[in-house]
């Protein structure tokens, strides 16, 4: 009983800052709502004080029904994409995103822009999150302005895993962690984790049945793919070369590659980014995948194959090549960066990419397939994007099998 009094004279001391006060300690910047001992959580004390504060009119129902939904649901524990443990204390109302291809994956989740309060450098280049251009920036993700974040005065600031094509940013993170902010890491890039990146932003953001519509889509279109490569025996899987540039290539290229039903070449070899042209000459690869990049497909006319016909048309003149099997078939395609995963414009449609290899790699197990069509309900369904793939974005060439 003396402690119900004693808190109910902190409450009426306090009161008229509930919603405003700031905690600041070591664990925590923001204020919870409800919680009166700033521990960051709203204990049934707390909960009973609110409630008879409702009663007496010093705090609004939709104060009040804040306060019960954090007592309720908060703190909860997040696992990152690292699969470290980090624990918030209350909703999420202003988050900071480090690279574009996680505010594409909140878009998904129909996470409301509103809640997006600080984005990565450059975001004018990109047509496709034109809605974010406006935002502040914070940055490149690896060389961001920590004194920019701390005065956006976010809840939580997702971050890359690291490390940039400088090294590693571990300084930096220390010095973010340090302030008290909520620090999550998700590459939303990568195959191999990003439907748990998804479903792990959807419990940050309470957006869990989201993330999982999403997910179904995701998941429903690499599996119909897998199910038919599955099936396929090793030796009937075509040689695939790969390169972002001339003879330039990455170990990421292998992935989804094998997802598409290929072999690449130099899997399983030390990791190549210089590639010796004789290389490839030996290996003699079935079918060659040029990636394009440093370019802005999404703001092209559909119709303008130019700068993919004129990097196809550089390949299959090269001189040394000539004798390779891919070129003597025509069995060279270019896709653009929205398809791939780690280059500048690169995005989490790499997806769609994995179906246009598929129809390229075995046209005879793919005939009814349509990443066109994938691709425009992506857009239209998951992204909100008012985009006419017949009038707007060119991504791959030749168009056709």
């Amino acid at each position: 009983m003396r402690r119900l009094i004693y808190m109910l004279t902190v409450l009426t001391l306090c009161i008229s800052l509930i919603g405003m006060v700031e905690c600041k300690n070591a664990e925590r910047r923001a204020y919870v709502p409800g919680d009166l001992d700033c521990d960051g959580i709203v204990s049934d004390d707390e909960m009973i004080l609110a409630k008879d504060s409702h009663n007496r009119g010093t705090i609004s129902s939709e104060e009040l029904s804040d306060i019960e939904h954090i007592h309720e649901n908060y703190p909860r524990k997040v696992i990152d994409g690292t699969r470290a443990e980090v624990t918030i204390y209350k909703p999420v109302e202003r988050a900071i995103c480090t690279t574009p291809q996680q505010l594409e994956t909140l878009r998904s989740i129909k996470v409301p822009k509103e809640v997006i309060v600080g984005v990565p450098q450059d975001m004018e280049r990109y047509s496709y999150l034109s809605e974010f251009a406006d935002l502040p920036s914070i940055g490149h993700f690896y060389e961001f302005d920590v004194e920019t974040i701390l005065a956006l005065e976010p809840d939580i600031v997702i971050v890359h895993p690291g490390p940039g094509p400088t090294g590693g940013f571990d300084p930096l993170l220390a010095n973010l962690e340090d302030s008290g902010l909520s620090i999550f890491r998700f590459r939303c890039n990568v195959p191999e984790t990003y439907p748990r990146d998804v479903e792990k932003l959807g419990v940050l953001f309470e957006l869990e049945a989201e993330a999982e519509k999403f997910l179904d889509f995701y998941e429903d279109v690499l599996d119909s793919v897998e199910k038919v490569v599955s099936e396929v025996p090793e030796a009937e899987k075509p040689k695939v070369y790969c390169e972002y540039d001339v003879y330039k290539t990455s170990p990421s290229d292998v992935y989804p590659i094998a997802m598409a039903g290929g072999g690449y070449i130099f899997e399983g070899s030390v990791p190549v980014r210089e590639v010796d042209p004789e290389a490839v000459i030996s290996e003699n690869p079935d079918v060659i995948i040029r990636l394009v990049s440093y370019d802005d497909f999404d703001a092209e006319s559909a119709g303008d194959v130019s700068k993919l016909k004129a990097a196809r048309d550089e390949l299959m003149n090269r001189p040394e090549l000539q004798g390779v099997k891919a070129i003597q078939e025509g069995r060279v395609y270019v896709m653009a960066a929205p398809f791939w995963t780690y280059l500048p414009y690169c995005s989490c449609r790499y997806f769609v990419g994995i179906e246009y290899m598929a129809k390229w790699f075995h046209p005879e197990l793919f005939d009814d397939l349509d990443p066109e069509e994938t691709h425009q309900r992506y857009l239209s369904e998951f992204q909100g994007l008012d985009c006419d793939l017949e009038e707007k974005g060119v991504f791959v060439y030749p168009t056709s099998v």
